[in-house]
């Protein structure tokens, strides 16, 4: 059986996600797996406009398209995913929109996944050991997690 090894990023965080699909590259290639990367596009607060963070903007305001939203954080992962991957080495790419860590999990569990490989914002003083998404990730996965720390 092939191993799937999945790779959430977080877009706002592009750094961290280099470093992680890296990582992913790595894995994939030691296991002679197939490599998923993902993003999740976050729920939308009311009265927030996250088209002003996805795109830097600061213009005036529109009503949003959800779709649209997704679907240009995917053009951006797949961006991101060309650059940093090996010449023709197949990856699989996802967009969601929800809450992170139940669409990572919801993911893992669809592709089968035998190992996520998540990146870490460095600590705050609240979550001071791992981030809130990589902290739910570890509890709730049920294959292995290969936690990358953000140093």
């Amino acid at each position: 059986m092939v191993e799937k090894i999945l790779v959430p990023i977080d877009m706002a965080d592009q750094e961290t996600g280099i470093k992680t699909i890296k990582e992913g590259v790595v894995q994939t290639r030691a296991r002679e797996g197939e490599l998923t990367v993902m993003t999740v596009v976050p729920n939308i607060m009311a009265g927030l406009d996250w088209r002003y963070a996805i795109r830097g903007s600061m213009q005036g305001s529109e009503d949003y398209d959800l779709k649209a939203i997704v679907k240009e954080a995917l053009t951006q992962l797949n961006k991101l995913v060309e650059d940093h991957t090996p010449s023709g080495m197949k990856v699989k790419t996802i967009a969601r929109h929800g809450t992170a860590y139940e669409e990572i999990l919801e993911v893992a569990k669809d592709i089968g996944a035998s190992m996520i490989v998540l990146g870490a914002h460095r600590p705050s003083l609240s979550d001071y050991l791992i981030g809130p998404t990589a902290s739910r990730v570890v509890r709730h996965a049920e294959c292995s997690v290969n936690v990358m720390r953000d140093t």
